[in-house]
């Protein structure tokens, strides 16, 4: 994406130098491009922030699904509580049941017949003594039976408390934690809204990205036409001048093949780490084609940077989102680039030799890193430097 504008940006300075009137059709279509390339800017901007953003939300989701199914399942324990509780209710209830009428017979029967009072007389009359303490052991019996009778029906009735408060406390939580699960799957639809309103943001931001590309592509295409134009209007005038002079031959001869018997000797134009390869490339965003011009070499702000050949410079200055540029013509055709400059100490029209210093390494507002910008064209076409440049 970044490396596309470079690409047309790198193309401005054919039409500059080599037009017969580049000056008009220079400003037409950097007015052209000056819409777009703020656009593109805007995006760059907001890509980062719109992706990161659209992660942490997917991220809070999946924590808040795992949230949604632990709280399911909490409900769903206390709901198995609930049924055990009420289980054990039931039985304690009909237990209690029994014991309340067998208690109400026992009531009963000592209304109607009461054997303490028998016993009583019994005793008292003396007639039996034998018979006297059968009695006494009877009632004793009876004594033990309803006490029994009667603790089991107060520990029923306790149990019977416990298991009803316990599921008043269950119920009481059941609604705190179903209403926990309402505020769980309200905040998750709400991220989902919020997921899908970034998704939808990224799709218009995608099409619009693909929009510029297409945009600045047909002016590379543009450009690309008027740089053949412009070369065949030089191919005339050599012509002319060989028709007019047995040294134009010769002149175009070596202009032609000089820098071509170099390929794969040049000097590096600064030492560094190369960060970006030249080539089609797919954007890791958007997952958009893209083509890099040119290769990207890490080094500090504030390095030297030296021409890789001699030649002259055809461009010294800034160009808006791409730095300080020099631009310098090698004859026959070809062309080197340095960008991401700090600082440029060569002017423009001045004659450079190999390893002479045309400037200083800056900063990349593309990327943010520090470094320089190296291309290198034959007739306006880029071709990669690693083929030119020295190994090792």
């Amino acid at each position: 994406m970044k490396i596309l504008v470079i690409l047309l940006i790198l193309s401005f300075y054919c039409e500059i130098v080599m037009s017969a009137d580049p000056k008009e059709e220079y400003k037409k279509i950097q007015r052209d491009l000056s819409l777009h390339k703020k656009k593109l800017e805007n995006v760059e901007k907001k890509e980062l922030s719109v992706i990161n953003e659209l992660n942490k939300v997917q991220s809070e989701l999946v924590e808040i699904e795992k949230n949604l199914v632990n709280q399911r399942k909490r409900i769903q324990n206390i709901n198995a509580m609930i049924s055990k509780v009420e289980k054990d209710i039931k039985v304690y209830s009909t237990s209690l049941e029994m014991e309340q009428t067998r208690l109400k017979k026992r009531l009963r029967a000592i209304q109607r017949h009461d054997p303490l009072r028998d016993i009583t007389l019994l005793i008292i009359s003396g007639s039996d003594v034998l018979q006297t303490v059968r009695a006494i052991r009877y009632l004793k019996d009876i004594s033990n039976l309803d006490y029994k009778l009667i603790l089991a029906y107060k520990g029923s009735l306790k149990t019977l408390a416990i298991e009803q408060t316990e599921l008043k406390r269950l119920h009481d939580e059941l609604k705190k934690e179903e209403k926990k699960l309402v505020n769980i799957e309200e905040d998750l639809a709400q991220k989902k809204e919020e997921r899908e309103r970034l998704l939808l943001n990224v799709r218009k931001e995608k099409k619009s990205f693909e929009k510029m590309i297409a945009d600045l592509q047909d002016a590379s295409n543009r450009l690309q036409k008027l740089i053949q134009e412009t070369e065949r209007r030089e191919r005339e005038l050599r012509q002319k001048k060989k028709a007019q002079s047995k040294s134009g031959e010769k002149e175009e001869s070596s202009d032609d093949s000089n820098f071509q018997k170099y390929k794969g000797k040049l000097p590096w134009p600064v030492e560094g780490t190369v960060v970006t390869h030249y080539g089609s490339q797919v954007d890791p965003i958007f997952n958009l084609p893209v083509f890099r011009s040119g290769i990207n070499i890490k080094t500090p702000s504030g390095v030297t940077i030296k021409s890789v050949h001699e030649g002259k410079v055809v461009y010294a200055s800034e160009f808006k989102g791409y730095g300080q540029l020099v631009i310098i013509s090698h004859g026959g055709g070809y062309h080197t680039l340095y960008g991401n400059l700090s600082k440029i100490t060569v002017r423009n029209g001045a004659d450079v030799k190999e390893h002479q210093a045309i400037g200083e390494s800056g900063e990349s507002k593309n990327t943010g890193s520090t470094g320089l910008y190296f291309e290198i064209r034959y007739k306006g076409k880029p071709l990669d430097p690693l083929q030119w440049l020295k190994r090792g």
